[in-house]
């Protein structure tokens, strides 16, 4: 043991070059660097210069909710060519030449995706008598072609265009998308599965341009429940959502093999869980707010071993440390290192209680 120092805080908190708060950027996934593992023999300054490069975990998916697609609720009034008509029993007319709002993110989005498969078999709920029409314009500028009930309401089948390129397929219920359907930003995100009374619910895929993606379970336009996402650089969160936030049991990797599995809160690792290193280490033990901070044990991949308690990232408190070839630190620790009065146990199984400070044995006790 030498001067029964343990060179193992600094490895130890690379932790935080990974799970920084989700919160931060809400919008954007970055992978600013991939770091590299600490060797034990290096000192802490090594790791507070690399401490930026850390790698977010937060979906972009949530930012899609600022861009709701219903720009402007239908009023009563439809319009066909320059003819305002009522929305009562009134026969509607078609527009000749409808203007192409569509953008070109859009136009390369219904290209990879193909048409929108309309369901073989109809929805478990009766639309009415339906009337098909052609593009008829609609007050806010948006274009409509499809089903109409007799009361003149999109209903049925039907697609929609709004003037900033975003279009709308699937089916309508009394002018609001209901049962299911295909929402294409004017950015090319895209949305497709159930909707109800014109939101995001049940089951659904929602697809971002830069390869982001997740399928799950939706509730008013938010993520809620169970649901899988994907990022460009391989990561892939799997687990519960509430309103929106990683919240509840759920499973974490990320693209260089590393990984954590357990409980999360407001979109952070907090609780219980256990996070894996892809150079073989592994903390299993309490979490707060992306933290180990509790009670947790630590192994390293040659055989080294503390079971204790945490602060801040840090050993602190009481805790046991294990070397490989037996010998051990049993006592307290403050900011990770070895402080105040503890027992060594030497490879001879004979222990001597000690006092330490800042990591270094200061003395010898009887």
């Amino acid at each position: 043991m030498g001067n029964s120092q343990c060179r193992c805080y600094s490895s130890e908190h690379q932790i935080e070059q990974k799970i920084q708060s989700i919160k931060n950027q809400p919008n954007e996934i970055r992978n600013t660097s991939k770091e590299k593992f600490i060797p034990k023999n290096e000192d802490n300054e090594l790791y507070k210069n690399n401490k930026q490069k850390i790698i977010k975990i937060q979906s972009r998916i949530r930012g899609f909710l600022t861009k709701k697609i219903y720009h402007g609720k239908l009023t009563n009034n439809i319009r066909a060519g320059n003819n305002i008509i009522s929305n009562q029993n009134r026969l509607l007319k078609e527009v000749q030449n409808p203007p192409n709002y569509l953008t070109k993110e859009v136009q390369d989005t219904l290209t990879k995706l193909g048409p929108f498969k309309y369901d073989p078999s109809p929805p478990n709920f009766d639309f009415g008598k339906l009337i098909k029409k052609g593009p008829c314009e609609i007050d806010n500028q948006a274009i409509y072609e499809g089903e109409w009930n007799e009361n003149n309401h999109m209903q049925g089948k039907g697609k929609q265009i709004w003037s900033d390129g975003s279009v709308y397929e699937g089916y309508w219920l009394n002018d609001a998308a209901h049962f299911r359907g295909r929402l294409i930003h004017s950015d090319g995100d895209v949305y497709e599965g159930e909707w109800q009374n014109d939101k995001e619910n049940g089951k659904g895929i929602y697809l971002h341009v830069d390869g982001a993606k997740f399928e799950g379970e939706w509730l008013n336009d938010i993520q809620h429940g169970h649901g899988i996402e994907w990022w460009p650089d391989e990561a892939v969160y799997e687990g519960n959502y509430v309103q929106g936030k990683k919240e509840g049991k759920g499973k974490f990797k990320w693209g260089d093999h590393s990984s954590y599995e357990g409980e999360f809160f407001n979109n952070n690792i907090h609780g219980k869980g256990d996070y894996f290193w892809s150079d073989g280490r592994v903390y299993k033990g309490d979490w707060v707010n992306n933290k180990m901070e509790g009670k947790g044990e630590f192994i390293w991949p040659d055989g080294r071993k503390y079971m204790g308690e945490y602060f801040d990232d840090k050993k602190q408190g009481k805790g046991e440390f294990i070397w490989p070839d037996g010998r051990k630190y049993i006592g307290g620790w403050v900011d990770g290192k070895q402080d105040g009065e503890g027992v060594y146990v030497g490879t001879d199984s004979k222990e001597r209680k000690g006092e330490w400070k800042d990591g270094k044995r200061v003395r010898w006790i009887n």
